[in-house]
């Protein structure tokens, strides 16, 4: 009897670490299952890395903040052509320009089924200026398009689901929330205590742009370290990104290099929250923060903002805190109770990790995207 060949799922995204970190459980899964899992991203760091795991890695170009119409263009053609000969059954695609580009070259292509994921719309609808405007203008064109395209496309919190079928750029019944990526939560686990320290750390993991709140992360560093010294420490682990139009980078943190120390970018962040004793992420909006998750896997109380996927991502005065966006002395207050009280920190990361334990264990999120893509495959078959 002849075996039917194996399903084919290309995973796109404009960043290979956006796969590798939080894409790989579920390729993993799929591997495992027998199904041919292709990463389909520019090379970078990560590249080699999907082999260890039974995955390949295909290059493409793409310019991330490219507004060029031509250029644009072409890079939709080059999608479609790679595609073509992938001939996937599955296409899953990643962040807006992905999403985008990837779902229209991919209909040109073949694929048999099509999906998108809002990770969370980024810089563009926070931002008031007419760039910002324009751009965020065309995304939702994009995205109305690519609804005629895609199976269904997928959300990380309720806030960013609403808005896309109140308005009109996805039917209702084309809108699937999924929520988070989920995390390890046998890797994100706090390892046993280390010795006695004499101090609490605050720890900041993200990109060091303006939208995550690091400006009044460091107003807020600032005024308790004049207040308590040596008693508190402030770490931030990040480095800049270039292709967003809040990018900061390192070079703007000179001055405040004896308010808080800067790890700059790493590729391994579980030490710091071993050492860290509460979290903070004062960002502007996001899709579902990883950071926080992990966090609260870590069982580290968390102080966030009251915005859009922030809010999904804890349970305020259970698990941490919300402050409102932007308001350094809420931060900073809100940090200082958790700073002044021990017994609350240990009771609300006993609770964050409870939490994560329900709700962001990574097997769930795998056994949600598994019946997904099960279910897509009968329906290719049942259509020829």
């Amino acid at each position: 009897m002849e075996q039917n060949p194996p399903k084919t799922i290309v995973f796109l995204s404009h960043f290979d670490g956006n796969l590798y970190l939080f894409r790989l459980p579920v390729m993993r899964a799929l591997v495992k299952i027998g199904w041919r899992v292709i990463a389909l991203t520019p090379s970078g760091e990560y590249s080699g890395e999907f082999a260890k795991y039974g995955a390949e890695h295909i290059d493409y170009k793409i310019n991330r903040s490219g507004l060029n119409p031509f250029g644009e263009a072409a890079a939709i053609f080059r999608l479609r052509d790679v595609l073509k000969k992938i001939k996937p059954d599955i296409l899953h695609c990643f962040a807006a320009k992905p999403n985008i580009y990837g779902a229209i070259a991919g209909k040109m292509a073949g694929a048999r089924q099509i999906y998108a994921t809002v990770t969370g719309l980024g810089s563009f609808f926070i931002d008031d200026s007419l760039k910002a405007g324009a751009v965020k203008t065309i995304i939702l064109f994009g995205y109305r398009l690519i609804g005629f395209f895609c199976a269904k496309i997928l959300f990380q919190n309720d806030d960013d689901l609403r808005f896309f079928t109140d308005n009109g750029v996805v039917k209702a019944d084309k809108a699937l929330m999924i929520g988070s990526s989920g995390v390890d939560i046998e890797y994100w686990k706090r390892s046993k205590a280390s010795a006695e320290k004499h101090n609490v750390v605050v720890l900041f993991v993200g990109r060091l742009i303006a939208h995550k709140g690091v400006f009044e992360l460091l107003a807020a560093a600032k005024n308790l370290k004049q207040k308590f010294g040596d008693q508190i420490e402030f770490v931030i682990v990040g480095g800049g990104d270039r292709g967003n139009l809040s990018n900061v980078g390192e070079e703007a943190f000179k001055a405040y290099k004896q308010i808080v120390f800067f790890a700059g970018e790493q590729r391994f962040v579980k030490p710091y929250y071993d050492r860290a004793d509460i979290f903070v992420l004062p960002s502007y909006r996001e899709g579902a923060p990883r950071a926080v998750l992990e966090a609260q896997s870590m069982s580290l109380p968390v102080v966030t903002t009251d915005t859009i996927g922030c809010r999904d991502a804890i349970e305020n005065h259970v698990t941490g805190l919300l402050v409102p966006v932007k308001d350094s002395s809420a931060l900073e207050a809100a940090i200082e109770s958790l700073f002044a009280d021990k017994a609350l920190r240990k009771t609300m990361g006993d609770r964050a990790r409870l939490r994560a334990e329900k709700l962001f264990d990574a097997n769930l999120v795998v056994k949600r995207y598994l019946a997904l893509y099960n279910e897509a495959s009968a329906t290719s078959r049942a259509n020829g």
